[in-house]
């Protein structure tokens, strides 16, 4: 009974014979995906915030979903480790995910093909077994033509909703908060009318878990926020970096691979950064992003 009350969903067989899925962890996550993913258009309160989400669409944190995934010994997955799955998702085309500090959208790409022939049994069972049992037989295939019209009308209807909802900024968020600023006209950074309209846009919960991932793993000090000093040292190194590329000709990469990928494998602290030094002292983030430290491992061809 508590299996019906929760419903049910479709996977394809062929998901076993996917490499990836020898991973029990990408397995898992992919299934919780599948299975939390809205079957029909919903508008759902999340984080004090509503959101209206579409077919095979979901909105969480990436920290709640690392919580979910543990291994024997129950220990959970790292938000990194999440996103990390999350983009692997993404490359192969399976999902998009985009969020805020309220939360993240996923988006099950072709959702409506995981889900439509099984809604089409569904129906066509339900339709027969309420048909008398004197006029079942000789009606089921008039009845399973209806059903299956039905449900590809309203499958081509569901494909249009998620082609509008992934093709502009409507990433979950209900009403006015569709827009973007920008959008609306409304964005101060867009008409620079303000101190910051300078400032770079990166996922700086990315930067921080990247960043304290490496510090933990080194007995280096973590971070809860990225401070001014912190940014303004990101600016040296995004700047740095386009300067490079104009220099050698080279198309720039986004700029989160950039700063993540300079953290976590560009940037080796010294033994004196370690605390190899007279005071003993273990130096954090910001000796990572000075000029000096930048250029020496940009121009190492970091």
């Amino acid at each position: 009974m508590e299996n019906q009350k929760q419903g049910h969903f479709a996977l394809f067989r062929s998901l076993l014979s996917k490499d990836w899925a020898t991973d029990t962890a990408k397995f898992a996550l992919w299934v919780r995906i599948i299975g939390l993913a809205q079957y029909k258009p919903r508008s759902v309160e999340f984080d004090g915030v509503k959101w209206d989400l579409q077919p095979g669409q979901l909105v969480t944190k990436i920290s709640y979903l690392a919580r979910k995934l543990k291994d024997s010994q129950g220990n959970e997955k790292s938000a990194k480790q999440v996103r990390d799955m999350l983009e692997f998702f993404a490359k192969e085309k399976m999902i998009t995910f985009a969020g805020n500090r309220h939360g993240t959208v996923i988006s099950v790409i072709n959702y409506t093909d995981y889900q439509a022939d099984f809604e089409v049994t569904k129906q066509v069972i339900n339709e027969v077994t309420n048909k008398p049992s004197n006029h079942a037989a000789s009606e089921v295939v008039e009845v399973t033509k209806q059903v299956i019209n039905e449900v590809e009308q309203s499958k081509k209807l569901l494909e249009q909703e998620y082609k509008n909802i992934t093709q502009t900024h409507e990433v979950g968020l209900s009403g006015d908060d569709k827009l973007t600023p920008r959008q609306k006209g409304t964005n101060p950074r867009a008409k620079k009318t303000n101190k910051r309209s300078e400032l770079l846009t990166f996922d700086r919960e990315r930067f921080k878990e990247t960043w304290n991932y490496k510090a933990k793993r080194l007995g280096m000090p973590t971070i809860l926020s990225i401070t001014k000093t912190t940014e303004a040292g990101i600016n040296r190194l995004w700047s740095s970096y386009l300067k490079q590329c104009k220099e050698l000709g080279k198309e720039p990469r986004d700029i989160d691979s950039i700063l993540n990928g300079y953290i976590e494998h560009g940037y080796k602290p010294t033994q004196w950064a370690l605390g190899g030094n007279p005071e003993g002292k273990v130096y954090g983030i910001d000796t990572a992003l000075t000029q000096k430290k930048i250029d020496e491992i940009l121009g190492a061809g970091s």
